[in-house]
């Protein structure tokens, strides 16, 4: 954490009437400038037809477009990109989705986490308020300027001296809530690229999507 304690040292301290468009380039700065990236993730999703539920797990981030989510909880389940193939995988199942990437794009609120996305272009942005900030947390909520079906929108909580983001929450059009923590950050400590392949088991059940 050499690099953002180095940040920290030297960056503003948060304040909660700061401009927007400030605190989002900070983000677009950190995340620019994060080559890999390793962290803790716990997940709650909630929705008005079901119980909510929890998982955690770790994620590993590598430029460019490689990604992996070990889910250990409640059940082993594993998403990995090699930044060509996207696999998830579920060993309980025995079953692995697999899906090419060739001409895709992640979605943005995965993209800018690999420097991808430029959040000023594809979102309007604003100061919002969320229960339980930290002195040196801003929220900022994060509209889409092209209507997505996927959500409504997505507030990220923001570490306001480096722009490392804390928590993302998604708002989905149907009134659901995908809330994402990160800790234990460790931001360019370097990850070997074979944490990003992935070969299934044997006897595995593979599934693709359709041919358009």
């Amino acid at each position: 954490m050499m690099l953002v304690a180095a940040l920290a040292a030297v960056a503003p301290a948060a304040r909660a009437d700061e401009p927007a468009a400030t605190v989002v380039a900070r983000i677009q700065k950190y995340y620019d400038s994060t080559k890999d990236l390793h962290a803790k993730f716990d997940q709650q999703l909630s929705s008005a037809s079901r119980a909510p539920s929890k998982a955690s797990g770790q994620v590993w981030l590598k430029k460019p477009g490689k990604m992996r989510w070990d889910y250990a909880t409640p059940e082993k389940k594993l998403m990995v990109s090699d930044g060509a193939t996207l696999w998830f995988y579920a060993p309980e199942d025995e079953q692995a989705f697999k899906q090419d990437l060739k001409g895709r794009t992640l979605p943005a609120q995965v993209s800018f986490l690999l420097g991808e996305g430029k959040l000023d272009k594809e979102f309007d942005a604003s100061i919002t308020k969320v229960d339980g900030l930290g002195a040196d947390e801003l929220a900022l909520k994060m509209v889409p300027k092209v209507g997505t079906a996927a959500y409504r929108y997505i507030v990220f909580v923001v570490d306001g001296k480096t722009g490392q983001v804390r928590q993302t929450i998604i708002y989905g059009q149907d009134g659901s809530t995908n809330r994402l923590g990160f800790s234990d950050v460790q931001q360019n400590k370097g990850v070997d690229d074979g944490k990003f392949k992935f070969s299934p088991p044997s006897g595995t059940h593979i599934l693709k999507p359709p041919s358009p």
